[in-house]
């Protein structure tokens, strides 16, 4: 009878922790967890959901790095694991916030979107021995946030610490989805740009451009190749030829494919020692190019 009588009471009490007791925070996707995972060999994949520490919904987003591979070279890629990577992501509070902020090109136009306060950071391990030729692709995926024609979410990037740079190579639907390219690492974070001044940009970024091109390492021929093609694209720009000056780039862009080596240094390591100037270049080139798309109204 009093064993009996005792479990009576327990029951209830169980079923009350049990409705006290927290349960796993839930998204579209099932419980709010970030997930990582490498796609066909070629591709760093993390799916994010954190909590968000002042309630409401949750901060959902997607973050892909996608690599090339040259199929005449196995070594073109080397040791792309999920721990070679290097990834995490971090709600950003608000000291952080300003701190990213004051690193951005323009803090007074552009801004960290309250809905997606995330910075995702890659940093591979030394020891790993992560490796790649020519240039990384990556998408910033806003799951929550709404795309518009002519989005002004912006993709940048930062080396750890440092100041950031705008990346954006495309805005596309599909909620909002960020995409730019690079050939080297760390700090990437979505931002508004409120003030979207192309033209002053694309001047900028044609400047930039030429720098990175002239830099010592990159071989004469290479050199006067990249320098001729942003000259000629340049040219069309001064002139109002979006469309040819977009061409001349994308001729810039073939050359790239084609003189990364020796001419034009292509590729980086976990080591840290060597200086991949063509991804960087290209990354320029395709955020130039993005920037003349939309002078070119293409939203």
């Amino acid at each position: 009878m009093h064993t009996h009588r005792a479990i009576l009471l327990i029951l209830p009490c169980l079923a009350l922790l049990s409705a006290l007791a927290p349960l796993p925070r839930a998204h579209a996707g099932g419980v709010c967890e970030v997930t990582t995972s490498i796609v066909d060999g070629t591709k760093f994949k993390a799916d994010i959901c954190l909590p968000n520490p002042g309630g409401g919904a949750d901060f959902e987003m997607s973050f892909d790095l996608e690599f090339k591979v040259d199929p005449a070279d196995p070594t073109s890629l080397q040791n792309l694991t999920v721990p070679c990577v290097g990834f995490s992501v971090e709600v950003l509070d608000a000291a952080a916030i300003a701190n990213v902020e004051s690193r951005l090109p323009d803090p007074a136009n552009q801004a960290i979107d309250p809905a997606l306060p995330l910075r995702v950071t890659i940093e591979p391990p030394v020891a790993c021995g992560l490796a790649f030729e020519d240039d990384y692709d990556a998408e910033f995926k806003g799951d929550n946030l709404l795309w518009v024609p002519f989005s002004p979410y912006r993709l940048m990037k930062a080396p750890i610490g440092g100041n950031y740079r705008d990346i954006t190579s495309s805005v596309v639907a599909g909620s909002v989805r960020s995409r730019g390219c690079g050939g080297t690492f760390s700090e990437f974070v979505m931002v508004v740009d409120q003030a979207q001044n192309y033209a002053s940009e694309a001047v900028a970024a044609y400047s930039d451009l030429s720098a990175t091109i002239a830099d010592a390492a990159v071989g004469p021929t290479a050199s006067a190749t990249l320098g001729s093609d942003r000259s000629l694209s340049q040219a069309a720009y001064e002139a109002g030829n979006f469309g040819d000056a977009i061409a001349r780039l994308d001729d810039l862009l073939a050359h790239c494919g084609t003189l990364g080596g020796p001419a034009l240094p292509n590729r980086w390591r976990s080591a840290r020692d060597l200086s991949n100037l063509e991804g960087e270049i290209v990354a320029r080139s395709n955020h130039l190019r993005f920037l003349l798309d939309r002078l070119n109204g293409n939203p």
